[in-house]
Order: structure tokens, then sequence, then C-alpha cells
């Protein structure tokens, strides 16, 4: 039976376990979660569906985290227990550290037992119920992919345009180019089409009833062929369009169970196939649920001291431990990988090493009695710098020295306001408290990024100075999406901390408002906004570039270009209706090559011309076209040629087909972003993501503001519930912000709203409802 010490150490750390669970799933699922929601809202997918869907992926997270989670709410549980001295008063009844182990290994066995039926049950169904259920969606919504006026190229080889979506389905004056042969696309127009899909026979086709015309560019120049027919079907292999066909019946690594994945690895063996990724993958469904025993004994030992720490500090500990057991981790998966270690040990060593760091930490504490050993700072470091000069560097009076000349400079006094010993206490506990949760949510980031990327390492393919680089340039995009969260946390600390303590009271009795004590926070929140402004518009830019060139580095992948070499671009002239097409833009020369220009007409949809040329420069102002020729239709049945050497073409600026086939938007800053907005406007192609993002460069950085002004007066109602009700209600409120902001950026994009609503949305529900609460709360 359970004694009163072990329920009362039960209780004390299943809370903070689940706070703890929560701040870890929200940030190693959020990011996955809500670009999978943006893309199936995008695609039409109701809001019902896109959150049945998120929800399948919280197993696979919740099977990662539960051990972390562990860890860090024993941690600080005990660390509680050692702030408000109740261990002094166990281990002074003599209440030892093992004593204190066999409630917290009962718990262990307990969250063991539940991470392992999450590991080897729930989480691969859960995955390839995800799978099934997303591929039936992209089936299902593949034609609303296609919208009229944009160029779609989701078939290989293959580009598609729409002039008008007919409102019973299908399409009005559809285009189907074949670049399949490089400057020769064969170019086929019908009147009307549409999209069949067959996901059983997994079969896509595009439908042209009635008549379609192709046209066919000759192998000698001025020779051009044109074919009818009825009734026309294009026949596309549907796993060049949704991926994998038989992910309806086939499960990959990460979908199969413990008896599939002993299947796979003895057909994999008799193939002499390697079977380290399903070897490791079976193991770690044992070894995280046993690392949670581990990290029990580890809690043990380092939570049960004397110091006045606290949960933070606890909390701050237990990102320390995960820290390193993931970095052991993949270290020996590295090793595995690389084949130099069995890969049946590689999940095992991490409960191994940290397991005999337990063990003797333990023994130690035992032995210790709760001692600890001091380190004296010397009286030099401990003394600031400018002090320590400052009494060195005093010369001493010299007797009848000459007398120095004094010139004295009256300043009028200008009275500017200063800040207050209330300011500067304010200010400094946010700092604090900012800076604690900022660097705690950037360890876990690079524990999640080290683990994705570690295997390169010890692969070969990349090394240290590259991963190192490779943090440092990736880091402010993710601080950019934790600070808001990191804030909100800080605020709630700061005045929860102030009204838990009676300061608040004491403040209101001095005649200090509520609003008078929160003015540092307001005006901190609009300098970290406007910081956040200039690290996404000037910095995050630059970063991002450096970042994935890196990570093309170490992954092996073609770098990325922007704006230096286009290739494959398409473009459509909205008033004249001419369709421009080239194979590679070299944008310094401001050279196109093997470039066609295509003249449409409508009812019926067709060709009225086609230049080709070999190459088309810009010169002096003009497009010069050297070795082409030129096709007129002037009826369907009726054709004229011409050939040149060099000829003066009407094409757009070359900024504007320079920039028509960009999606590097996000790499842009707001200056380059709104000028390519710009050039692209009669370009054919979609702005609205463009445009949202433009704004929402405006509208992120006052999330600062908005989660400051919505903290301050939760802070004031739920302070006295303490610090990890503060943690588990920033962690609701940011996920609610972001999955608004996801949710109308995707509407915005899809055209549904303005995109300045669309990234103004979300702030201006939270700013609503935080100015309620700040003139309904007890000033």
């Amino acid at each position: 039976m359970l004694k009163t010490l072990d329920r009362y150490v039960i209780r004390e750390a299943l809370t903070p376990f689940l706070l703890a669970l929560g701040v870890f799933t929200f940030l190693l699922a959020i990011s996955p979660m809500l670009n999978q929601a943006k893309d199936l809202l995008s695609k039409g997918v109701d809001l019902p569906t896109v959150g049945f869907l998120l929800l399948t992926l919280l197993p696979q997270s919740l099977g990662v985290t539960i051990p972390m989670a562990f860890m860090a709410g024993l941690l600080m549980a005990l660390g509680r227990l050692s702030g408000d001295r109740e261990a002094v008063a166990l281990l002074a009844c003599g209440v030892s550290p093992v004593r204190v182990l066999r409630p917290v290994m009962l718990m262990a066995v307990v969250v063991a037992g539940i991470n392992f039926y999450m590991l080897a049950e729930v989480v691969p169904d859960a995955n390839q119920r995800f799978r099934v259920e997303t591929f039936n969606l992209l089936v299902k919504k593949s034609e609303s992919d296609i919208k009229p006026g944009l160029f779609y190229e989701g078939f290989p080889k293959k580009v598609l345009f729409v002039r008008e979506a007919k409102p019973g389905g299908g399409w009005q004056g559809v285009m189907l180019a074949d670049t399949s042969e490089p400057g020769r696309p064969v170019v086929t127009l019908a009147e009307t089409g549409y999209l069949r899909v067959d996901p059983k026979r997994q079969e896509v086709a595009i439908v042209l009833p009635g008549e379609s015309i192709r046209y066919l560019p000759g192998d000698e120049a001025g020779v051009y062929d044109t074919a009818r027919a009825r009734d026309l079907t294009i026949a596309i292999p549907a796993d060049t369009v949704f991926g994998d066909g038989n992910i309806l019946v086939t499960r990959g690594t990460a979908e199969k169970k413990i008896p599939d994945l002993l299947k796979t690895e003895a057909e994999m063996r008799a193939q002499g196939l390697p079977v380290h990724r399903e070897i490791m993958q079976r193991h770690q469904m044992f070894s995280f649920p046993v690392a949670c025993l581990v990290f029990a004994l580890l809690a043990v030992s380092l939570g049960m001291h004397t110091r006045k720490e606290g949960k933070m500090g606890g909390f701050t500990l237990g990102l320390a431990v995960i820290l390193i057991y993931y970095a052991v981790m993949a270290i020996f998966e590295g090793r595995a990988r690389s084949r130099t270690f069995p890969a049946e040990y590689a999940r095992w060593a991490p409960n191994v090493v940290l397991g005999l760091v337990g063990l003797a930490a333990l023994w130690w504490r035992m032995k210790s009695g709760g001692s600890h050993v001091s380190i004296r700072v010397p009286a030099v470091l401990r003394t600031p710098p400018w002090r320590y000069f400052q009494t060195r560097a005093q010369p001493a009076a010299v007797a009848g020295a000459p007398g120095r000349v004094v010139v004295v400079i009256k300043i009028p006094e200008i009275y500017l306001p200063k800040l207050r010993v209330l300011d500067v206490y304010v200010a400094m506990r946010f700092v604090r408290v900012i800076l604690l949760a900022s660097f705690g949510l950037l360890a876990i980031y690079y524990v999640g990024a080290f683990i994705d990327r570690s295997q390169y390492i010890f692969k070969g393919s990349a090394d240290w100075p590259t991963m190192l680089a490779y943090f440092y340039y990736s880091t402010p995009q993710f601080f950019l999406f934790l600070f808001p969260m990191a804030t909100l946390i800080a605020v709630l600390a700061t005045i929860g901390g102030l009204t838990k303590s009676g300061e608040l009271v004491v403040m209101r009795a001095c005649g200090i408002s509520l609003y008078r004590t929160a003015a540092p926070l307001l005006v901190l929140s609009l300098l970290t906004g406007a910081g956040m402004f200039l690290l996404n518009d000037r910095v995050l830019a630059h970063s991002n570039r450096k970042a994935e060139a890196l990570e093309d580095k170490i992954k092996k992948r073609e770098p990325h270009t922007v704006n230096q070499i286009a290739n494959a671009n398409w473009s459509i002239d909205s008033n004249d209706g001419r369709i421009y097409y080239y194979d590679i833009f070299d944008t310094q020369r401001k050279t196109m090559h093997l470039v066609s220009v295509f003249g449409t007409s409508t009812r019926p949809f067709r060709l009225t011309s086609h230049m080709r040329a070999e190459r088309v420069q810009w010169r002096e102002g003009r497009w010069l076209a050297v070795n082409g020729w030129e096709q007129t239709f002037p009826t369907a049945d009726r054709a004229t040629r011409e050939s040149f050497t060099r000829k003066f073409v009407k094409l757009p600026d070359p900024e504007l087909l320079a920039g028509m086939h960009s999606t590097e938007a996000d790499l842009m800053t707001s200056g380059e972003l709104r000028q390519h907005i710009a050039k692209l406007s009669q370009s054919g192609f979609s702005l609205a993501e463009s445009k949202v993002m433009l704004y929402s460069r405006l509208a992120f950085p006052v999330v600062t503001l908005v989660m400051t002004m919505i903290a301050i007066p939760l802070g004031v109602t739920t302070g006295r519930r303490g610090a990890l009700y503060g943690i588990g209600l920033a962690i609701m409120l940011a996920a609610s912000y972001w999955l608004l902001t996801t949710i109308f950026a995707a509407v915005g994009q899809a055209d549904l709203l303005p995109p300045w609503l669309a990234a103004w949305a979300t702030n201006f529900l939270f700013i609503a409802a935080a100015g309620y609460m700040v003139v309904t709360v007890r000033t």
C-alpha cells in the first residue's frame, strides 16, 4: 500500500509532468502540424477534417516527449520540495533518497508502460491513418488545386493552364503543354476539359471532351504540324502525382509494428539489404520506455538536495539532462548508420550511460548526506572590472604639481522621463524569465535539429563546423517562432509572481495602479516587437538563405538559387492573352534561351501564332530574338511561316520575366517582396500567398504587444495558482494563436479573405479579448 509520503510525492510530480508534456509536445509537434494544416486548408479541406488529421500526428510526438516530460516533471517537483525546504526536513528526519525513489519508480513503471503502448501500438496506426487519409484527400482535392488563370505544374513534365472553371465542375479554355523536350513544347488546346482520378486503380487522366488541337513544332525551322482529336484522354501515372501509390496497403518504417518490423528485417536480410533502420526503430519501442526508469533514478539523485532552487531550476536541469541523453543517442545512432556500432545497441547506449551516472550520483548523494562542494571565487573575479581598474588606476597627488585649467560648461537641465525603482524591478524580473524561457525553448529545438541531421555527420557527408554554422543561421527563424510564447510566459510569471507574493497588493495600497505597474512590460514589448520586425525583415532573409545552402550541403542536394537561373518558366499577359515560355533565363546577362511565345484567341480557344527563338537578349531597352521562326494561324486550317536570324520582339521587361516563377518569397526582405508583387501583378500567377506574407511582416511583430496585453490581466487572476499554471495557460494561448494564424493565412492564400485582413485577423481577435480583460480587471 502507498504511504503518505508516496502519495505526496506522486501528487507533487503529476502536475509538473503533465505541464512539461504539454510544453514539449507543443514545441515538437506545432511546426509540422501547422505546415500540414496550411497545406490541407489551402486545398479546400474542411476544418473538422483538418483537426482530425492533426490529432493523428500527436501520438508520434507523444512517444518521444513522454520520457522527456517525465524527467522534467520530476525535477520540477523535487525542486519545489527543495525550494520550500521540505527536502531538508525529509533528510533531517532520516528519509534517504532511496526511500523517495520508491514512489518515483512506481510512477516510472506506469509511465513506461504507457509510453511502450504508444510506441508499439498507437503511433504506427496513427501514422498510417494520417498517410491514408491525406492520400485520399489529395486525390479528392487534386482538381481544386488547378485554379483558373494560373499555371499548374503538379504533373511531371506537363504544364496546365485553365482560363476559367465551369460551375458544375471542369474547366473552360484548357491549354496543356508537354515539356518533355526542352525548348520544344507540344501544346494542346481545347475548349473544355476535366480531371479524372481513380484512386483504386491508381490512375489520373486529363480528359478533353469534344475537339482539341495539338500543335507540334517540327525538327526543321519553319516546319509546324497540327493534329486534331476528339475526346482526347491523357493518362498520367498516379505515383508521380500523389507519391507512392501503394500507401493504402504498404506501411513505411515509422508505420510498422514489432511483428511487421521483424518480418521486414528477415526479408531484407535475405536480399542482402541493410536493416539498421528497422532494427533501431524496433529497439526504440523498448529503450524509450526504459528511459523513464533511468530518468527517475537521475531525478532523485539530482533533485533531492538542500539547495533552494525551485521549479524553474528543476526545469532547467531537466533540459540539460535531456540534451545529454539525445546527444549520446545521436552519437551512437550515427555510428550505427556508418556500420561501426551494432544497430541493436544504438538506442540503448544513452540508457546505459545515464543509468551508470544515476547510480553513481545516488551513491554519492547517500554518502555525502546532502553536502556539496563549494568553490571559492577569487576576489579579483568577484570585483566588477570597472571598480577593480578604478581602484588601481587612481594616480597619487604630487605635491607642488602645476594646477590644471578646468573649463566649466553649463548645460541647461532637461527634464526627461526617468526610470523609477519600480520600473527597474519589474523589468528585471521580466528579463530574467524571458531569457530563461527563450534559451530553454531553443535548447529543445537544438535537440530535435541535431537528431534529424546527426546521421550526415557520421556518414561523412558533413562536418562539425558546417553543422554548427547551420544551427547558427537557422536560429533566427526558430527564435521568431518561439519568442511570442516566451513573452507570454515571462509576463504571466512576472505579474503572477507579484500577485502571489502580495507585492501587487502593496503597490495598489500605495496608489500605484496595475496599469502603472505594467508600463515597463508594455514598453519592453514594443521594443522587442521592433527588434522582431528588424530581425524578420533584415536578418531572416539572409540567415534563411545561408541555412538553406548549408542544409543543401549537409544533405548533398542541388543548391537552391534565388533569381539567378530560372528553369521552365511560364507566364501569361492578361491584356492580350499571350503566353510566354523559356527554358533557361540568365538574369545577370538578361538572356533567355529556347524561348516560345504563343498568341491565343478565345471561342474557340486556339493558337493564333507561335514564335520560337534560340536566344532572346535585352539590348538597349528592347528584346532581340536570335535564330528563330514564327508561325501564324489566321484560321485553324491556314498557317504562314517566317524565319529570322535577328529580330526585335515585344516582350515584358526582364524584371517581370525573371521573377515570375520565383517561389522564394519567404527569403525576401519586405522591400524585395513588395517589388516582387508589383512586377508579377500581370503575370498570370497567384500573388495571394506573397501578399499575405508581406502583410504578415508587419502584423507578426505586434504579437509581443498582443501577448503582453492579454497576459497582464490573466497574471493577476491566475497568479496565486503558481508558475506552472501560467505555463500551461501560455501553451494553450500560444497554440490558439498559431492555429488561428495558420487558418487565416490559408484562407487568405486561397483568395477567400483580403490579404491584409488574413494577416491581421488573429491580432484583432486577441487585442479585442485583451482589451476587454484589461478594462474589467481590478487595477
